[in-house]
């Protein structure tokens, strides 16, 4: 017999070690998913399971249960004219999608010195130790319509395309700008400041 896929509801607060705040359910509404189905970050999946109804909750999360460690390899420094659009317009903390061998990859400005720009391709929330705490305020077996649904159009946390991890950052190994040398752009275009959680949170996208 199939192990039961609860579907599962949480009132929430997760934060840094600090006690800065990374996002709530007062910010973005209660978490809300089904086991099994990625469609949190497992992290978050493994600390709630097996928890009852009405549990309230406290646990410290490790980087390698959230968005894992930090990789320097990830790290690399691009020409301001490598970029598409006006490197001009770029400000430290601005998410940008790279147009890689690896495919679309989302990167985060992490310095600007004159014509060199530092980029980050790891996840912003990355290497942070974490603190999720809150309360269980629904547990029940979840539906088969309801997993049906779920399975049969993508990882069913919505605003992922299909092959993405849910929650998670593209796991591409460095910029792959590639072709430098032979003239070709790096094909980075520059996007907008987040604000907001759209980048951090517990990976579930839709609250």
């Amino acid at each position: 017999m199939s192990e039961v896929q609860n579907s599962i509801t949480a009132d929430f607060n997760l934060k840094r070690e600090d006690g800065s705040l990374i996002d709530s359910s007062e910010h973005s509404g209660a978490l809300n998913y089904i086991e099994g189905l990625g469609m949190i970050i497992p992290g978050i999946e493994k600390a709630l399971k097996g928890m009852d109804e009405g549990t309230k909750f406290d646990v410290s999360l490790d980087p390698e249960d959230m968005y894992g460690l930090k990789d320097d390899t990830k790290v690399m420094e691009v020409s301001a004219k490598d970029f598409q659009g006006s490197a001009e317009e770029l400000e430290v903390g601005t998410i940008i999608e790279a147009h890689t061998q690896q495919g679309n990859q989302l990167m985060t400005v992490q310095s600007i010195e004159g014509d060199k720009i530092i980029l980050d391709a790891n996840h912003p929330l990355s290497g942070i130790k974490m603190q999720f705490s809150g309360t269980l305020s629904s547990v029940r077996p979840a539906t088969e319509e309801e997993i049906k649904k779920l399975t049969s159009g993508g990882c069913g946390c919505g605003g992922h395309g299909e092959g993405e991890g849910c929650g998670s950052h593209d796991e591409g190994e460095g910029c792959g700008c590639g072709g430098h040398e032979e003239g070709e752009g790096c094909g980075c275009a520059s996007g907008s400041k987040e604000e907001g959680h759209s980048h951090e949170g517990c990976g579930c996208g839709n609250h």
